[in-house]
């Protein structure tokens, strides 16, 4: 029998939209962009939905890195369009992510950049697991058939302890504002009045255009009627007489 470690009270660490199975199992799963039920994957740690390529990638690896018993990790479900949180795992697993830039390698996700994990956690994640490229697939029975075989193949638990890192909602509402609050504004206000002041301008030209369109329509169809009017009264006598 494969050996197993105890695993941190409290165990998954880390918030998210998950459902808990059986915390020695060695397989975990990831629906990406899909909902799958736990009841019908039997014999897994844990599984859930990843939605982003940054805070959702953090909070799985956490959880993985606290619980030495998880040796795979099954990416699954339809992907995310845009975050592409399937493929971001799978990049970052193969090519990891760069020291400076914090950005996920070898990914087309819209933000792939792990800024609340140190590096020597990602690493850890790297070596404990093996991902397995599922992305797309919702069915179960390929699924169990899958757990079936990783669970075959357990090594058991990774030989060292399990890694805390905090990943809380915190950090994840600190990396959501970041980028906004650092951006500084002053350089663009120049551009933003200038741009408002002939967007005004330019709507001024506008109305004063269907002004004096109105204007002039109002003004044709008085005069015609005024013209309709004069006529009318300077042959209403030959009419009268004409007719007596």
């Amino acid at each position: 029998m494969a050996e197993k470690k105890e695993v941190p009270d409290g165990w998954p660490l880390v918030t998210g939209d998950y459902e808990v199975g059986d915390p020695e199992s060695c397989v975990a799963i990831s629906s990406t962009g899909s909902y799958f039920h736990i009841e019908h994957l039997p014999g897994i740690a844990i599984q859930g939905p990843v939605k982003t390529e940054n805070i959702g990638l953090e909070k799985i690896m956490t959880n993985i890195v606290s619980n030495p018993n998880i040796r795979f990790l099954i990416m699954a479900g339809a992907e995310v369009p845009g975050h592409i949180s399937g493929g971001a795992m799978l990049a970052l697993h193969k090519d990891g992510i760069d020291s400076d830039t914090h950005k996920i390698l070898g990914t087309t996700a819209a933000i792939p950049f792990i800024e609340n994990l140190p590096a020597e956690a990602v690493e850890r994640f790297r070596k404990q697991v093996e991902v397995i490229d599922m992305v797309g697939e919702e069915d179960y029975g390929k699924l169990i058939a899958k757990i079936n075989e990783l669970k075959g193949k357990d090594p058991g638990a990774y030989p060292e302890d399990p890694l805390i890192v905090k990943v809380g909602e915190e950090e994840a509402g600190a990396a959501e504002l970041e980028m906004p609050l650092a951006m500084p504004a002053s350089p663009y206000m120049d551009v933003i009045n200038r741009a408002t002041d002939d967007i005004s301008y330019k709507t001024q030209l506008i109305a004063r255009d269907q002004k004096l369109s109105s204007g002039i329509s109002r003004n044709s169809i008085l005069g015609l009627l005024a013209g309709l009017i004069a006529v009318t009264i300077f042959l209403l006598p030959l009419i009268i007489w004409g007719v007596i």
